[in-house]
């Protein structure tokens, strides 16, 4: 496929996910998704995402049953990126949007650089999650440096790059999508990691939200209490992911109180050929923290 058809059919694809967008002053425009019935979940997305990656995410997770609320995030498609904004701020954003669209209380998952919003959100409104889901989160210890702000002003949003990048074959996507430098995908983790490349396009009005995450929304994580989390807390980690270090995932399980640690021995930041487990333990966890939610 040539750039300009992977250009056209990544709008296409991007236009066809229903969208709403409401005004949440002091926060501008808030774009997401809003799709299913039942229980209500809201979605974090990781970097380079957008409603439209939340959306799939909370269905490839937490599965068809539920509602999925998935914002684009700060500086994502088509939300503002408020000037000095935080992850804190953010979470302040998600619940405006909980309160237009009429939910108390909601699932919450977030995905790698999606985490440090809902970490924030679980510290400051309890009352409002009924079960926090942290897969592949950032998390307080160690953290690859992100590039140098001028190789990341060139490279970050062009959409060139990233169509040239993905002609390098699966292998170097995989890596730039945080699998081990020493995996080699197989059958259909190749399909696998070209759906998870692709999804991303168009990158260029997803690179304010992008730049957010690298410089100032990641690194807001270092200093969070964990000790203070109330709500039930499920954190899902694979001992080989190169971008989210699994042992901030073991040090956090042992500082949230009562939470519960996940591990799988294989796949990588996109948790590869986990789904199906994935999605049974969150079910389960889910389950389980609402049943004891109805008892108190």
């Amino acid at each position: 496929m040539s750039y300009q058809q992977c250009l056209r059919a990544a709008r296409e694809r991007l236009a066809a996910v229903p969208r709403r967008t409401i005004e949440i002053p002091p926060y501008g425009t808030v774009e997401y998704a809003d799709d299913g019935h039942g229980m209500a979940a809201l979605v974090s997305h990781p970097l380079f995402g957008g409603f439209d990656l939340g959306l799939a995410i909370g269905r490839k997770w937490l599965g068809p049953d539920l509602r999925i609320i998935g914002p684009s995030r700060f500086g994502y498609l088509g939300s503002t990126l408020p000037r000095a904004a935080s992850p804190a701020d953010q979470a302040d954003a998600f619940i405006a949007l909980l309160d237009m669209v009429g939910l108390d209380q909601v699932v919450v998952l977030g995905y790698s650089a999606g985490g440090p919003p809902v970490i924030q959100l679980a510290l400051s409104y309890p009352d409002r999650v009924l079960a926090l889901v942290l897969v592949a989160s950032a998390l307080p210890g160690a953290a690859g440096a992100p590039p140098p702000k001028l190789v990341a002003n060139l490279l970050i949003g062009s959409d060139l790059v990233f169509w040239l990048l993905g002609l390098a074959g699966p292998s170097l996507t995989a890596r730039v999508l945080g699998m081990d430098k020493h995996f080699r995908p197989v059958g259909s983790q190749c399909d696998s990691i070209q759906d998870a490349w692709t999804s991303l396009f168009p990158i260029a009005p997803r690179r304010r939200g992008a730049l957010h995450d690298l410089y100032v929304s990641n690194p807001d994580v270092q200093g969070y209490p964990l000790e203070a989390i109330t709500v039930p807390t499920l954190i899902i980690s694979a001992r080989d992911d190169a971008m989210s270090a699994y042992g901030n995932a073991e040090r956090a399980a042992l500082r949230i109180p009562g939470s519960r640690l996940e591990s799988f021995d294989h796949g990588g930041h996109l948790l590869l050929d986990q789904d199906v487990s994935v999605r049974r333990s969150v079910a389960m966890f889910v389950e389980g923290a609402t049943a004891a939610h109805q008892e108190t």
